[in-house]
C-alpha cells in the first residue's frame, strides 16, 4: 500500500510530493498553488526539519529495488556525501570503481529520492552540472545547506 504525504517548502517555493511504499519511493517537486498539504509520514517531518536547518541526515529507508545495479550503486554512494559539501561526477565515478562518468551523470538523473539521495550535491568540473529537477533547485539547495552551515559555526 502506498502511502502519500504533500508538503509546502518556503525555502524552495514548491510543494513536495512524498511517496512511500516499501520505503521512500518517490519526491516529486510540484510548482502549484492548488494542493492541499498532508503530513503523516516520518520523512515529510523529517524533510520539514532540514529546510529549517535542524537536520543533516535521514532516517528513513529508500526503495531502489526498480533501479539498475549500476544505478543502485551510484545512488547509495551519493547518499555518503555530506551535508554541505559538494563532489565532481568524475569523483563519484571513481567512488564506485569506475570511469563512466556520463553513466553517473545518466543514474543522478533517474534519482526517483532527491535530497534524500543529495544528487544535487554533485557537480561538473567546471560548474554546476545538471540537475533532473532543475537547475534553480539545484543552486537553492546549495544555498540553503551553505546558509545553515554557516548559522551553526
Amino acid at each position: 500500500m502506498t502511502d502519500a504525504d504533500i508538503i509546502y517548502s518556503p525555502a524552495l517555493d514548491r510543494y513536495i510530493e512524498i511517496r512511500y511504499d516499501r520505503g521512500l519511493s518517490s519526491i516529486r517537486f510540484i510548482n502549484s498553488r492548488e494542493l492541499v498539504l498532508k503530513k503523516t509520514l516520518k520523512v515529510s517531518f523529517e524533510l520539514d526539519e532540514y529546510f529549517r536547518g535542524e537536520r543533516t541526515t535521514f532516517s528513513c529507508d529508500v526503495d531502489l529495488s526498480g533501479m539498475s545495479d549500476f544505478t543502485q550503486r551510484v545512488l547509495e554512494e551519493t547518499q555518503k556525501i555530506e551535508y554541505g559539501t559538494v563532489i565532481t561526477y568524475s569523483e563519484l565515478a571513481r567512488r564506485i570503481g569506475s570511469r563512466a562518468v556520463r553513466a553517473v551523470g545518466g543514474a543522478l538523473s533517474r534519482n526517483p529520492v532527491p535530497i534524500i539521495v543529495p544528487c544535487h550535491r554533485v557537480v561538473a568540473k567546471d560548474g554546476l552540472g545538471g540537475y533532473s529537477c532543475g537547475l534553480d533547485l539545484k543552486i537553492k539547495l546549495l544555498e540553503l545547506e551553505r546558509k545553515h552551515l554557516a548559522n551553526n559555526l
